[in-house]
């Protein structure tokens, strides 16, 4: 890591290989996520995007390397260069500490949008009721769906439920957002309702990792670009000057096809 203090780094990821039997999905990946910042992967489809995040909030385990997530060690303890896993009760404890939101909106269909907001304070916190209805009509508002509150899913538009399922995880009062290709499964004129509420986060301060293939909103939101391919980061660093003049070949023949 170059000079920047550890204080400031929110995620870091260390030599992270992930195989699936045969298929060695990431292939030595190092990224560093400063505190505040909007890291967006882009690349194409199977290029690792998706499971390098699953393996950042520990839905995949990886199989090998380090992840941090504000300086903590995430799914193991090191002793003596020797990694023993954590007992899941702590690795979900340190799940908390990441907020995802996922391509399918993965609502609890039997809930309101309210209830859906105010589930995990309540059944993982332990907050009371009322002070997770106070925040999750917050979120709800800060998400323009003030008055939707009452509604079931199926009540609701495509843009609506990923807007709860974002608010669902701001509930949670996570280190890290999450995002998994968020707006891949909307129809076209929903995309901009959902990527509205991003861009606001960001201007908020949140510290997140967006996976799209939203090239405009990348170039737009994003502080730090990231280029990955079979399974490895080709390129970083800022979005306008890697947008403009990308290095990498492989980044030069991705981005010829979608700007």
């Amino acid at each position: 890591m170059d000079t920047v203090a550890k204080s400031d780094v929110c995620v870091e990821m260390q030599n992270i290989h992930k195989f699936y039997g045969p298929v060695h999905a990431l292939k030595g990946v190092n990224l560093v996520v400063r505190r505040g910042e909007v890291c967006v992967a882009i690349g194409p489809s199977g290029s690792g995007k998706s499971t390098l995040l699953r393996c950042i909030n520990q839905l995949e385990a990886i199989s090998a390397g380090r992840v941090f997530v504000k300086g903590e060690l995430q799914g193991f303890t090191e002793q003596n260069e020797c990694f023993h896993p954590l007992a899941p009760g702590h690795v979900a404890r340190q799940r908390r500490m990441t907020g995802m939101v996922f391509q399918r909106f993965n609502l609890f269909p039997h809930m309101t949008a309210l209830q859906n907001v105010m589930e995990g304070p309540v059944h993982v916190k332990g907050w009371s009721k009322n002070d997770a209805q106070a925040k999750a009509l917050e979120l709800l508002g800060r998400v323009g769906l003030s008055g939707f509150g009452n509604r079931y899913p199926g009540q609701l538009s495509g843009g609506q439920q990923q807007r709860v399922a974002i608010a669902r995880a701001l509930a949670m009062e996570p280190e890290v957002m999450l995002f998994d290709e968020p707006t891949s499964a909307l129809d076209p004129e929903l995309v901009g309702e959902v990527l509205d509420v991003i861009k606001d986060l960001a201007r908020s301060g949140i510290t997140m990792v967006v996976v799209t293939h939203e090239i405009g909103f990348a170039r737009e939101v994003a502080s730090h670009l990231v280029f990955m391919d079979q399974g490895m980061i080709m390129e970083e660093g800022r979005p306008r000057d890697m947008l403009a003049n990308p290095k990498n070949p492989r980044t030069v023949a991705f981005l010829s096809k979608v700007l």
